[in-house]
């Protein structure tokens, strides 16, 4: 069930690794790619990517456990496995407990170690040989559910669920498609385990043209990447990003810490900062409505020439009442069978408050057994309270996150 990992080796002194998704993150930044990956600097190791690699392990453990007992669910050794883990793990892992149950008929692999030489062939024994491949990466999970179709999972700790429109979601299924010539349609599934929800995108043989085209581009990258290393004088670029925030080289080494924003302030001290911002724009506002209650627009002129106005605007806010709504839906349904899309695309707002009263329990019941739940983050920024000896959050402002 079980592959190697990345382990390449060549006769040249300097090869290229392949491109993966990691070396891929990491190349976000010249200087964390090059110190990491082309001068092969030893660099720390951050707390989530411990506890990422914690939560990998575990779960691909009792996953093949599953498909060696040929059982869908095992809460026993569940509990077992996680009380090996940290606290940090075992608290993502809470959800998963409860609502993952397998086929254990159609796991083909936990961990499946992918790697493709330049022209998208598969190497068989990357670690044995000299060749080193192009490109690699290892699956979290692979569920075969037809010959022609599968489904990629790969499990995330963060704390926000995030698109699944990334890198990885399109680079794991061009891998998989590669190695399995018979695969028609890949569904890769983003699972964040924490929350127990998740994001998916689905990819066909059609799109893999696209895809090679993809990985190449960022593969030619790539090398440039160690070319620049060869170029005398060359400075390479630090880009600040989200990156920073696992960075090793941002406490030591980042040459442009001075100016870096992940650098500047503690993590606290950025909330700290973030509440002065939203009480000094709530009193910034207030003021300014006030003066534009009877006064009017207020304009003003920065020195590129550019105008900006505040002004009240009227915004149209558009609702269909139900009593009338659903007959001429229903007459519609009955004339036009066939507009299935927009009969799914159809739900209904407004009932969260009104099916809290007792009156209405049995009624909030049925509809709880026919609701879609859909689990976003969203930031939020406010005095954090605690009431009945239980830390529930009473937040102030919300952000809300793509």
């Amino acid at each position: 069930m079980r592959t190697s990992t990345d382990c390449p080796r060549s006769d040249d002194p300097n090869p290229i690794p392949p491109l993966s998704q990691s070396r891929h993150a990491d190349m976000a930044c010249e200087t964390l790619y090059v110190r990491k990956h082309v001068r092969g600097a030893r660099l720390g190791e951050s707390e989530p990517a411990a506890r990422g690699i914690e939560i990998h392990r575990m779960l691909a453990t009792y996953i093949n456990h599953l498909v060696g007992t040929r059982r869908s669910t095992d809460l026993e050794v569940f509990d077992a496995l996680k009380r090996g883990v940290g606290p940090e793990a075992r608290e993502v892992l809470e959800k998963f407990r409860d609502n993952h149950v397998f086929d254990p008929e159609k796991i083909l692999a936990t961990e499946l170690h992918i790697a493709l030489d330049e022209n998208f062939l598969p190497i068989e024994h990357p670690c044995d040989g000299g060749q080193i491949a192009d490109y690699e990466g290892t699956l979290d999970l692979v569920m075969l559910h037809s010959l022609t179709e599968t489904e990629i999972d790969d499990w995330k700790s963060y704390y926000q669920i995030i698109d699944v429109d990334t890198f990885q979601s399109k680079f794991y299924p061009l891998l998989l498609m590669c190695l399995n010539p018979s695969l028609e349609k890949v569904k890769f599934v983003l699972e964040f385990v924490r929350y127990g929800a998740s994001r998916c995108a689905e990819y066909t043989r059609r799109d893999l043209p696209w895809l090679k085209e993809l990985a190449q581009r960022e593969r030619t990258r790539q090398r440039k990447l160690h070319e620049s290393v060869c170029v005398r004088d060359r400075e390479l670029k630090a880009s600040p990003g989200r990156h920073c925030t696992w960075c090793p080289l941002l406490l030591n080494g980042c040459p442009v810490a001075e100016t870096n924003p992940y650098g500047q302030m503690t993590a606290e001290e950025r909330l700290r900062f973030a509440l002065w911002l939203q009480e000094a724009e709530k009193q910034n506002t207030k003021v300014l409505k006030d003066l534009m209650v009877e006064r009017g627009p207020i304009r003003y002129r920065d020195g590129n020439q550019g105008e900006y106005v505040a002004d009240f605007v009227p915004v149209e806010k558009r609702f269909y009442p139900y009593r009338d709504t659903v007959s001429i839906l229903d007459e519609w349904f009955r004339a036009r069978p066939d507009d299935q899309g927009l009969q799914d695309k159809l739900t209904v707002s407004g009932l969260s408050s009104a099916l809290k009263a007792d009156q209405r329990a049995e009624l909030a019941e049925k509809l709880t057994n026919i609701a879609d739940m859909r689990v976003d983050t969203e930031l939020r920024i406010g005095r954090e309270e605690k009431r009945n000896g239980k830390g529930t959050r009473q937040m102030k402002k919300k952000f809300s996150q793509p």
